[in-house]
């Protein structure tokens, strides 16, 4: 199997974080003294603020593949797989809900270490997206969430899923609230819009992240090439 072959098989956002695991994994650490003095020095070339944030980095990457896997195999097979029990697809739905929020997260998290520029907005536009309020009204502040009116001004309500709407590919999900409001949505093309603002903040990321490298070497080759290759294939 060629390499192009191999990256093929993989969703850009894997593609992203195998990026981002070799900045972690190649930045040159020197002459250091100990444990500790190793650690200042990897976070000082990386460029991060505390003696720490390797690590902050590394769940980072790991919670973004993960949730990764989640959100594909929601791809790949939606509600419903072999299951005749209504159990599974509320399984489902709850899970690929949650890989999103966190998935969200843990890019925040990652544009603060990277210092990306204007971080309250881009936090702000990706908790404005749909998929997060569906995720808030369905699998986190179902029986309480609170929905903000205006000048400062909020009411609770509640929400439930009619159990009806449920089909393999949430084509036509609807939720009604505590005031007999309904909205119905699909749910495919709203991960799908989620997916591109990720790829798209991961892509800035990456470009940063390769830019503590400023000299040719066997591993900057290795991610410029994951780069150019996720590239190609963007959707965004």
């Amino acid at each position: 199997m060629t390499e192009e072959e191999y990256l093929s098989l993989k969703s850009n956002i894997e593609i992203y974080c195998d990026i981002l695991l070799g900045v972690l994994r190649y930045t040159p650490v020197r002459n250091y003294q100990s444990e500790e003095d190793y650690k200042r020095i990897l976070n000082r070339n990386l460029k991060f603020e505390n003696n720490d944030d390797h690590h902050r980095l590394r769940a980072c990457i790991d919670l973004t593949e993960d949730t990764q896997y989640a959100i594909s195999e929601f791809y790949k097979n939606g509600l419903i797989t072999k299951s005749e029990g209504q159990g599974e697809m509320y399984l489902r739905l709850y899970g690929v809900l949650n890989a999103v929020y966190l998935q969200m997260q843990s890019t925040i998290e990652l544009i603060e270490l990277f210092k990306v520029p204007n971080k309250k907005k881009i936090s702000t536009a990706l908790k404005a997206l749909k998929v997060i309020d569906v995720r808030n009204k369905l699998a986190a502040h179902t029986p309480n969430y609170t929905n903000d009116i205006n000048q400062g001004k909020s009411k609770t309500e509640s929400y439930r899923l009619t159990q009806t709407s449920i089909t393999k590919w949430g084509d036509q999900l609807i939720i009604v609230s505590s005031y007999d409001q309904i909205e119905e949505f699909q749910l495919v093309p709203l991960m799908k819009i989620f997916t591109e603002r990720i790829e798209y903040y991961l892509d800035i990321i990456s470009e940063k992240g390769l830019k503590l490298f400023p000299n040719k070497s066997e591993q900057k080759e290795w991610m410029v090439n994951r780069l150019n290759f996720v590239r190609k294939r963007k959707t965004w």
